[in-house]
């Protein structure tokens, strides 16, 4: 990387990108480079135990999230929501859609030195929230810099060059603009854009200590690219209106496909697709989803979606009482994490499960320090393998320690949390916040309070105004993981005493009794509460942005399709590119 004026990339670069500096909803020009925002990370999801358990998480997810203060008619069937036209790339995506576009990987990952993004409505890729300062812009630069002069070692550039270069050059440099930019901004260049990028190869010779006068010029067309809006944004400007909406072009509906499928580009395939007009039609764009659900590469967004949707970020900073859990340190913090991710892709891919799998099936995959904390039996190691669990004990991903032990406290178990998650997370139903000055503290055992579940009755009992939402809403589906200690650990008693998992709560107008986590969670698996919950988060993931009211009638239609088919996984993923939302935009007004 080297330090210098780019004055000309940059005038180049705002002429054929003026969008470069915009926010997820449009703006003012920036300086090329300057994209998604500065932000402190304030938004992001709930902290450790010992914090209110409904801090964060950005906004109310409600039972039912479309409703708002005026009723929307489904009467004309389900339409678009608002979406904006520029969409900026989620870190991940950047690293993903460099690692396509150069054909191999980078270490470190570009983003690793990013701001992080904020989360709203529990997921970082809001398009609202992803603007760009000037921090973000810099990075950006930076990244580009270092990027475009990896892409020029002759073992690189020689797969990425649609030609040999002869006399200076410039002929071949003008078809690798052609191409290279086709990936870069999934889509063909305009005839300005072509004559603009080609006009840095000579610009770019010379600017750098090393290399030929070749690699140079295809190094200064590389960074110019990488910091142009069309490359750091997914970019809508078809405006044909049709009645209410406006059809996305096939090359924009190719980007919302492959960013929510693959969480990168397009590849060739798709481009292609896109060019003939295969994506115009719900049966092409069908088959397009199918296909790319069938790829290695879908396995990323769905990692990601369960991430943010289970806060596994939460392991990395877990931490627990070194005396009551000896065996607790960083190795088995990391195998939580590594087990869920790995069940979770058993589920979707491997068996082709629905939500109900993902809830409730009792199997997991374990290495040696995750077997001695669930007990199985066997001779295990340090690669993790498929290991069958007591059925009565274990149910899919809320008995697995990543979640139990991320919402607890070092040294106890902690309903509260545990049943604020289930209640925000599963079932789209999160308590109010806790009002001010309240005591986090819980009663010491006593004569008539002897296990965890004792003292939180007794604490939560005090103050009338937190009795209510804690004894039917927050309290149970706590109580219901008491067979389970801060680490995850199964125990029948807690503090001498027989361990009381049971309980009634109520979620919207749902009311359910359980005799334990399995009971509970088997419930939640067949509930219209679950699913509909689920889905309503992969709603938010998959297309950026919060629910609108509007969005009623394709979440109700959603439901209604899924429901009759069995909430499959990847049955839920193609039918999110199938809605008129996925496929068209509302008129802006």
């Amino acid at each position: 990387m080297v330090s210098r004026s780019l004055p000309t990339t940059l005038a180049a670069l705002v002429l054929a990108a003026p969008i470069i500096g915009c926010g997820g909803g449009g703006g003012g020009n920036d300086e090329a480079g300057a994209t998604a925002g500065d932000t402190d990370g304030s938004g992001a999801t709930e902290g450790t135990a010992g914090t209110t358990p409904t801090e964060g998480g950005g906004t109310d997810t409600s039972a039912d999230p479309t409703e708002g203060p005026a009723p929307v008619s489904c009467d004309d069937g389900p339409q678009p929501g608002p979406m904006p036209r520029l969409v900026r790339l989620t870190h991940q995506q950047y690293d993903l859609t460099v690692a396509d576009l150069f054909k191999k990987s980078f270490d470190p990952k570009p983003s690793a030195e990013f701001l992080a993004d904020p989360a709203v409505a529990g997921f970082d890729n809001n398009a609202v929230q992803m603007v760009v300062k000037d921090r973000l812009g810099r990075d950006y630069r930076r990244a580009a810099e270092r990027l475009a002069g990896e892409a020029v070692a002759p073992d690189v550039l020689a797969g990425l060059l649609p030609c040999q270069p002869e006399g200076d050059g410039s002929q071949c440099a003008a078809q690798f603009v052609a191409e290279f930019g086709r990936r870069a901004f999934r889509r063909p260049l305009t005839a300005a854009e072509q004559t603009t990028y080609a006009g840095l190869f000579t610009q770019g010779q010379g600017l750098y200590p090393e290399g030929t006068p070749f690699e140079q010029g295809i190094r200064f067309i590389i960074e110019a690219m990488l910091q142009s809006g069309h490359f750091l944004y997914r970019v809508e400007l078809s405006d044909a209106p049709s009645g209410e909406v406006i059809a996305l072009s096939g090359y924009e509906v190719a980007s919302r496909l492959s960013y929510l499928l693959w969480g990168s580009m397009p590849d060739d395939v798709l481009l292609a697709a896109a060019e003939a007009g295969e994506l115009d039609t719900p049966a092409g764009l069908e088959a397009q989803a199918r296909r790319l659900l069938d790829s290695p590469k879908a396995e990323a967004p769905v990692a990601d979606f369960h991430r943010q949707w289970l806060e596994l970020d939460k392991v990395d900073n877990l931490q627990k009482n070194s005396d009551l859990y000896p065996e607790f340190n960083g190795a088995l913090a990391d195998a939580m994490r590594e087990e869920t991710q790995q069940f979770v892709r058993h589920v979707v891919f491997e068996l082709e499960g629905d939500y109900a799998a993902l809830l409730t099936a009792p199997v997991t995959f374990v290495n040696a320090e995750l077997a001695a904390l669930y007990g199985v039996q066997g001779q295990f190691g340090a690669e993790f393998t498929e290991a069958a669990l007591d059925p009565q004990k274990r149910a899919g991903l809320l008995t697995q320690p990543s979640f139990l032990a991320t919402h607890a406290y070092q040294s106890s178990s902690s309903p509260i949390f545990r049943g604020a998650f289930v209640q925000k997370q599963i079932l789209c139903t999160p308590p109010p916040p806790p009002p001010g000055g309240i005591d986090p503290n819980l009663p010491p055992p006593g004569d008539d309070i002897v296990t965890t579940r004792d003292q939180v009755e007794a604490h939560t009992q005090l103050d009338p105004y937190c009795a209510g939402c804690h004894k039917s809403i927050i309290n149970p589906p706590g109580f219901a993981f008491e067979h389970y200690d801060a680490l995850g650990k199964w125990r029948d008693l807690d503090n001498g005493a027989p361990v009381d998992a049971s309980g009634e709560a109520v979620s919207g107008a749902w009311v359910f009794s359980f005799t334990d986590a399995v009971d509970m969670v088997n419930q939640i698996a067949e509930s219209e509460n679950g699913t509909r919950c689920y889905l309503t988060n992969w709603f938010r993931y998959g297309y950026g942005r919060d629910v609108a009211p509007i969005d009623r009638c394709t979440i109700d239609a959603l439901d209604a399709e899924l429901a009759a088919s069995g909430y499959n996984i990847k049955e839920l993923l193609v039918s999110l590119t199938l809605t008129r939302t996925f496929r068209f935009r509302a008129v802006e007004e």
